[in-house]
């Protein structure tokens, strides 16, 4: 019985390596082509048309590809707010240095970022390479965020705690009248 057990375990670690080996790559549905002035530098998304509030992934390619180039990219929300919120992202300032994709290291990207604002948004683009720097813009508009609206979203999850608390009080109120009366 206990050899068995291990043989199972062992076969289980053994089947769960490959499918832990490698991420899945990056599921491209939409691109943009950026001028950099004589070069491009191609905007891929894994979600298409972009929704806000929506995680997705970003990935950034100029042509040439990224091996003797460095990137930044100045994110500006159509409320005039530059930046975005990204945990472990390096910055200058208000750019965002362009880090390799965690799933794609071949190519530029942000990984399960989500713009947070509905309208027209601007990424601006600074590419250092063996020509120069180089500069492009790319407008984007997020249309509005899928789902129900949020405080209708929020009423219908935080419902169940509300009529639980209210249970809860009315339940402690009468145990208590009754310990009064008994």
């Amino acid at each position: 019985m206990r050899r068995a057990l291990v043989v199972a375990v062992l076969l289980t670690l053994v089947g769960a390596v490959p499918a832990t080996a490698a991420p899945d790559p990056v599921d491209v549905v939409h691109s943009e082509t950026v001028a950099l002035g004589a070069s491009t530098l191609t905007v891929s998304f894994d979600h298409w048309p972009i929704q806000s509030s929506r995680s997705m992934d970003f990935l950034f390619e100029p042509a040439g590809g990224i091996g003797d180039r460095s990137g930044l990219l100045r994110v500006i929300a159509p409320s005039g707010e530059v930046g975005i919120r990204a945990i472990g992202l390096e910055r200058r300032g208000d750019d965002i240095v362009l880090p390799r994709h965690p799933r794609d290291r071949d190519r530029w990207g942000l990984d399960v970022v989500a713009l947070p604002e509905e309208g027209m948004w601007r990424f601006e683009f600074t590419v250092d390479g063996p020509d120069g720097r180089r500069t492009g813009v790319l407008p984007l508009e997020v249309g509005p965020a899928p789902g129900p609206p949020l405080a209708l979203s929020w009423t219908l999850a935080m419902g169940p705690w509300v009529v639980g608390a209210a249970l809860l009080v009315t339940f402690g109120w009468l145990r208590r009248t009754r310990r009064r009366s008994g």
